[in-house]
Formats: structure tokens, sequence, C-alpha cells
């Protein structure tokens, strides 16, 4: 079963630049086939399609209104972390398996 020129496959995006490259490949291709002249005739017309899928894809998109970008919030300045609250008190240690408290 074969689509129309213009159909493209459900999630590929082939864009007027690929398929530009596709056609100049397929061009080289042809150039390099000379003992086979019904090869270097399909090579052409592959290549010839794939230029007026380009062109179609251009026309697309120059249809289609553009989104217009969309500016992103500046980022927030960062901020230091607070400090803890100094006491002017010194830190007790007792002894034992008893982890070490702040008094004040």
């Amino acid at each position: 079963m074969r689509g129309d020129a213009g159909s493209t496959l459900k999630g590929l995006a082939m864009t007027p630049q690929f398929l530009r490259s596709e056609a100049a490949r397929f061009r080289e291709m042809a150039e390099q086939v000379t003992d086979r002249e019904a090869s270097r005739q399909r090579l052409l017309g592959m290549a010839l399609d794939y230029e007026a899928r380009a062109t179609a894809a251009e026309a697309v998109r120059a249809a289609q209104p553009q989104p217009e970008p969309v500016a992103e919030p500046a980022p927030e300045p960062e901020r230091e972390p607070e400090a803890a609250p100094v006491s002017d008190e010194p830190i007790k240690a007792r002894p034992g398996r008893r982890r070490l408290t702040l008094r004040g």
C-alpha cells in the first residue's frame, strides 16, 4: 500500500533540510550507477520526489502561524542559608553515651 507524496508516518518528523539532504544523496548514488540505467532513473525519481516533499513541507510551515516564544521567568537570586543562632554559652559535654546538647 502506497501513500501520496504529502503523507508522513505518524511520529516521524521529516524536515525540509532532511528531505533535501536525502535528495542529494539519491542524486550522488545515481551518478555512481553508470551501468544500470533503470537503477539510475529510479534514484533520480526518488531525488525528485524528496525535493517535492521538501517544497511542500516548507509551504506548510510557512502557512502555519509560528508560536510566540515564551519568556522564561527570571531566576530568583540565591539566598544564603540562615546561620544557627549563636550563643555565648559554651557547649557542655557530659561523660557517657549521651549526645551533646546546647543549653541556653
